[in-house]
C-alpha cells in the first residue's frame, strides 16, 4: 500500500471512531508511520485530507451500486431492484463499511463539515438517485423521483439505527421486510 493510501485509511478509522475535530494530524502521522511533511505533501491541510477521506469512502460504497448495475442489466426491474437493495444491505454488514457509515454520520452532524463537503454530498446523492431512478423508471406504478427519495431516506434511517444498535439488531429480517414492502408498494 502506498503512503498516501495508508494515510487515508488511518484517517478514515480515526475520523470514524474519534471524530474529525478530535483527531489531530499528529495522531494520523503516528499511526500511519509517516511525517507531517508527507501528510501535507499529499494533502494541502487537514480539510484536504478530510475531502480525500470522504471521496475514498464514497468510491467504495458507490462501488456497491456500480457492481449491481453491471451484473444485472438483463434482469427484470423487480429483480434489479431486489438485487440492488440486497447489495446495499450487504455493504452495511461489512466492518470496513460500518466505519464509513460512522464517519458519514459524524460529518452530517457537524454543520461546518457539511458545508465543507457539500459538493461531495450533493454528487453522491445525485448518483444514488440516478441508480434508483434507472430501475424505477421501468416500473409503471413507480414514481421514480419520489420513490428514489423515499428509498434513500429509509435506507439512511436503517443504516443509522444499525450503526448504533447492539449486536442483536435484526438487519437481515429488516432487509426482507423492507424489500417485501417495496415489492408490494410498487405492485411487483
Amino acid at each position: 500500500m502506498d503512503k498516501k493510501q495508508q494515510i487515508i485509511d488511518v484517517a478514515i478509522k480515526l475520523f470514524a471512531t474519534q471524530g474529525y475535530e478530535n483527531t489531530p494530524i499528529s495522531i494520523i502521522c503516528e499511526q500511519s508511520k509517516v511525517s507531517k511533511g508527507l501528510v501535507f505533501h499529499h494533502f494541502k491541510n487537514k480539510d484536504g485530507l478530510l475531502r480525500e477521506v470522504f471521496l475514498r469512502m464514497a468510491q467504495i460504497i458507490e462501488g456497491v451500486g456500480d457492481n449491481a448495475d453491471l451484473v444485472n442489466e438483463d434482469l427484470t426491474a423487480k429483480d434489479r431492484l431486489v438485487s440492488h437493495l440486497d447489495k446495499i444491505f450487504l455493504s452495511m454488514t461489512s466492518a470496513e463499511h460500518k466505519l464509513y457509515y460512522q464517519f458519514d454520520f459524524q460529518v452530517l452532524c457537524q454543520p461546518a463539515l457539511r458545508v465543507l463537503l457539500k459538493d461531495l454530498f450533493d454528487e453522491r446523492y445525485k448518483l444514488m438517485m440516478e441508480s434508483f431512478q434507472s430501475i424505477l423508471r421501468d416500473i409503471p406504478s413507480a414514481s421514480s423521483f419520489v420513490d428514489s427519495h423515499m428509498l434513500i431516506a429509509e435506507l439512511d434511517g436503517i443504516a443509522l439505527n444499525y450503526l448504533f444498535a447492539e449486536d442483536d439488531y435484526p438487519l437481515e429480517e429488516i432487509k426482507q421486510r423492507f424489500i417485501g414492502k417495496y415489492i408490494l408498494l410498487l405492485g411487483l
